[in-house]
């Protein structure tokens, strides 16, 4: 019964789209704190890819990415939900489940909502000379922000191709089929019926 219940748990989890990039996000927030510690720890770091701009260019590259990654987000989600209509409406609306529990659509949604969180957490700690606070530009930090920004765009490609492809007639039936197999091998295992055929060769 608590395996039953654990699985209808993982199952309606799974089906959500918030649950992915809401660890996601919690992920971001530990990595921004992570960084920010590090940087705050003073040790200087000299290597030909780490930021080394003043407190203004790194407020403006961090407002840019955070800003784009709010335009991303809508339009991925602008994309998600006509791919669930056309599912809806062309392949019927029980199949709106296997759209849901697709893993690629959420990670996509859970990468761009980090990338906008970091940004949102290092912004706020940097510090210019006229600002009235000790100067501090988080190097790390904002390089990791560059980072973030890189990998969001690798993952809008791959969503832009993802999205073209779990909306094909021959996708969605490989799902089902794979998902009618899964349900097969767990309603009726293997070893089902083979005492009795074994019991019967023997008696023959």
């Amino acid at each position: 019964m608590k395996n039953a219940h654990l699985s209808k748990l993982w199952d309606t989890l799974h089906s959500s789209y918030w649950f992915i990039p809401s660890v996601m996000a919690v992920l971001a927030t530990i990595l921004a704190f992570t960084m920010l510690m590090l940087d705050r720890t003073g040790k200087s770091i000299d290597y030909w890819w780490i930021y080394t701009g003043g407190a203004s260019g790194a407020r403006s590259l961090l407002e840019a990415v955070a800003g784009s990654m709010v335009s991303v987000t809508a339009t991925a989600f602008s994309i998600t939900i006509v791919a669930l209509q056309l599912a809806a409406s062309n392949f019927g609306p029980r199949l709106l489940r296997n759209f849901m529990q697709d893993m690629g659509n959420q990670f996509v949604l859970g990468t761009f909502i980090s990338t906008f969180i970091y940004c949102l957490f290092v912004l706020r700690t940097i510090r210019g000379e006229g600002d009235g606070y000790e100067r501090f530009v988080p190097q790390l930090s904002i390089t990791m922000g560059i980072l973030l920004a890189i990998i969001s765009v690798g993952v809008l490609i791959y969503f832009i191709d993802h999205a073209s492809t779990i909306i094909q007639a021959s996708h969605i039936i490989e799902n089902v089929s794979e998902d009618l197999h899964k349900a097969i091998e767990r309603l009726f295992p293997q070893r089902i019926g083979h005492g009795v055929l074994d019991n019967q060769k023997t008696s023959s």
